[in-house]
């Protein structure tokens, strides 16, 4: 064969069938295979052979369309434009390959998507789906019409193959790591959301402070929308109930609001870690270059979403079911935590 010359672009079924001096059919026939008995074997020689001269790849979404196969899996998340669902969307966006496009969908305004979003979404043809941090009540009437993986979703209904986050032992380090510095008065500053995964890490923290002497000491400081504006504010407003219960460390739900407190903390020249230390989970980028760098628990949140995509691969595939597997998490400890002073300074100085 005369390998004809290409410039610079991929080759198609038509070059296959011109080198090869067949029909585009009947290479579309062979390279879906869907060949057997219909198209004799020095054809079908002749035209493997096209295929290995001009490196044809079959086009897999083109190819899935015609067979009437959906090659498209949506990903329905609370809010893309906050930094953990975006860097897990970026985990999943890594493992589609060039055989699978991603739909994301998310709630129409606000942070957090219902039961309809998700009914909507699998309306639509698509293969399979992720669910990325779903609340509480939202699986307990889903039914499925495709294979579905669950993210960060821990104790929620395992008839879904699940992909959770490992709080416990990373909640205990943060504890046992600011018991360590002399910390027993602490507080949270927490999202209030129908989520297992907000309410764990709360509960986890506290486990972990109660059992070795220390314990939250005084009610929640809560906001409903994930902010660092929201955060200031709230933090502004509670400032007060922190300062009279001596409280010597802050532990925040996300790195957001740790940012938002931060923030109100540097408005009243408090010294951190010196005057109160400020912990939190998520160990965004930006965690590492704050002023003080901001002690934190990592969530590998891209692996989420890496494991996510590879467990939806496997169902998609027809293999094995995957397992449900947790998600490695590990405190990383800077600047924004230290030792307790003898003397407590007060947190409405200056």
């Amino acid at each position: 064969m005369s390998v004809p010359v290409r410039r610079g672009r991929r080759a198609t079924a038509r070059d296959v069938a011109r080198l090869a001096n067949r029909s585009v059919a009947t290479v579309s026939l062979i390279v879906n295979g869907k060949s057997t008995g219909r198209v004799n074997p020095e054809t079908e020689e002749r035209v493997w052979e096209a295929v290995r001269l001009l490196d044809y790849r079959v086009n897999s979404t083109a190819s899935a369309l015609a067979r009437g196969i959906p090659n498209t899996v949506a990903m329905v998340c609370p809010d893309p434009t906050n930094p953990f669902f975006a860097l897990v969307l970026d985990g999943v966006m890594s493992g589609l390959g060039e055989d699978l496009m991603l739909n994301l969908a998310t709630p129409n305004g606000g942070e957090d998507y219902s039961p309809l979003t998700v009914e909507r979404v699998m309306a639509g043809d698509i293969a399979g789906l992720i669910l990325a941090s779903p609340g509480k009540m939202l699986l307990g009437d889903l039914v499925p019409t495709c294979p579905i993986i669950v993210l960060d979703a821990d104790g929620q209904h395992s008839d879904f193959v699940t992909i959770n986050l490992d709080i416990a032992s990373a909640a205990r380090d943060l504890a046992a790591h600011l018991v360590s510095l002399g910390h027993r008065r602490v507080a949270y500053f927490g999202l209030e959301r129908d989520k297992e995964t907000l309410l764990h890490r709360r509960d986890e923290l506290r486990s972990g402070l109660v059992a070795r002497g220390a314990d939250l000491v005084v009610p929640d400081i809560m906001v409903k929308r994930l902010s660092v504006e929201v955060a200031h504010d709230a933090v502004v407003t509670k400032w007060d109930l922190l300062t009279t219960a001596d409280v010597t460390a802050v532990v925040c739900g996300d790195d957001l609001l740790a940012y938002g407190f931060i923030a109100a903390a540097n408005e009243r020249n408090i010294s951190m870690p010196g005057d109160i230390s400020i912990a939190s989970f998520n160990n965004l980028a930006y965690s590492a270059i704050m002023s003080p760098s901001l002690t934190s628990v990592d969530l590998s949140a891209r692996e989420v979403g890496v494991r996510a995509i590879s467990a939806l691969r496997c169902l998609l595939e027809n293999k094995k079911v995957p397992a449900s597997t947790m998600v490695p998490s590990r405190l990383v400890v800077r600047e924004s935590t230290g030792a307790v002073r003898s003397q407590p300074l007060g947190l409405n100085e200056g």
